[in-house]
């Protein structure tokens, strides 16, 4: 299919329509770069992550769109209706270095239905939106409303760009300094167990090493149409966005790092980063976080026995992991991994391509599970 086709497809199928009051209309007719930001209650943050942004280098910020959604849900209490409408007056009122649109998604008769509101559907249709001025080409740049970015972020990942040519790309992140010592030490911890949980699944062989971080994702165009656009969830909507691009094409990691999320305890969505700070009393808030070793050699196991072994029947290769590994055999099993590995190899044309689609079936939900399956 070309991707024309995949583009009015995308347009049928998926794009949200009359969720959204753009305060103005581009100037341009097209832009390489976007950044979407999804506001919530920012009006004490979203300034400084703006002032971050007129950092840029200004050749290339004179070629970017900055979409900003400020949203909530129709049953948002009259105080966050009052915090985005002070946001949104105050954005608009004020002067950048930089081309901007502000998505009204939280007044009356734009305010986003209470079943699907949340991050996901705001990151969604500010991409969305950005598409009709786009190439197929152009960068989205996902960052949040108190995500503070280097001066050098908009520099560096195009120079990676232009050299890598990713469909997209993960970005290395360090989190702000918190004032309260308590979460500063937390944040920090937090961080790194997320780092080494992806630097352990990628040493495994997995194509999923990376760290699902919703303010450190940049994509081209192309590819976010190619797997359907943004998930249009209330929470992990960085997970599975990530997950999708993936199954498309490896995810590229920039190792400097160019972006600051926030490290402030606001009870939002379960397992985000605010949400565990604002639970930090909690003695097991980071359980989940805490992997046994002995999953991740597993793991790298049944990569190598794929590896090795691809062309074998499926019947085979689970009593070779019977006899070696009964957890291992118990999870392949409860997955339908025979019915699942017939079907690739039954699609795959040689090893390449098999190893491929055994990644798109093993994905990272199916990794995690794995992972946590050793509690």
């Amino acid at each position: 299919m070309s991707f024309s086709n995949t583009l009015n497809k995308y347009y049928h199928k998926t794009i949200f329509d009359g969720l959204k009051k753009p305060h103005s209309v581009p100037v341009q007719l097209k832009y390489d770069y976007f950044f979407i930001i999804p506001a919530y209650n920012e009006k004490l943050y979203i300034e400084e992550t703006l002032q971050s942004l007129s950092k840029q280098n200004k050749n290339l910020l004179s070629n970017t769109l900055v979409v900003i959604v400020i949203n909530n849900s129709k049953d948002a209490s009259a105080k966050i209706i009052q915090n985005n409408q002070d946001t949104y007056d105050k954005i608009i009122n004020s002067s950048y270095n930089f081309e901007f649109i502000v998505i009204d998604c939280f007044s009356n008769g734009y305010s986003l239905p209470n079943k699907s509101a949340g991050v996901g559907l705001a990151r969604k249709i500010g991409m969305d939106y950005c598409i009709d001025f786009s190439n197929t080409n152009s960068l989205f740049f996902s960052i949040d409303a108190d995500t503070i970015i280097s001066s050098n972020y908009l520099k560096i990942i195009i120079e990676n760009y232009i050299r890598e040519k990713f469909a997209a790309a993960v970005i290395n992140f360090k989190h702000q300094k918190n004032d309260n010592l308590i979460i500063n030490r937390a944040i920090i911890k937090y961080e790194n167990l997320l780092k080494d949980i992806a630097e352990n699944i990628k040493k495994t062989g997995s194509i999923y090493g990376f760290v699902s971080m919703g303010s450190a994702i940049v994509c081209s165009m192309k590819a976010y149409v190619s797997i359907g656009g943004m998930p249009p969830k209330k929470a992990t909507e960085d997970f599975y966005f990530l997950q999708k691009l993936a199954k498309y094409q490896k995810i590229y990691t920039i190792d400097e790092i160019l972006v600051y999320p926030s490290s402030r305890a606001e009870q939002r969505i379960y397992l985000g980063t605010g949400f565990r700070m604002n639970n930090i009393d909690n003695k097991n808030i980071f359980n989940d976080l805490y992997i046994d070793p002995n999953a991740y050699v597993d793991l790298k196991r049944l990569y190598h026995i794929i590896d090795s072994n691809w062309n074998q029947k499926s019947s085979e290769i689970m009593s070779s992991v019977a006899k070696n590994n009964s957890k291992l055999y118990q999870y392949l099993n409860t997955n339908n991994f025979i019915e699942a590995f017939d079907c690739i190899q039954k699609n795959s044309l040689n090893k390449k391509q098999l190893l491929n689609q055994f990644h798109r079936w093993f994905d990272n939900f199916k990794i995690y599970k794995f992972l946590k399956s050793y509690d």
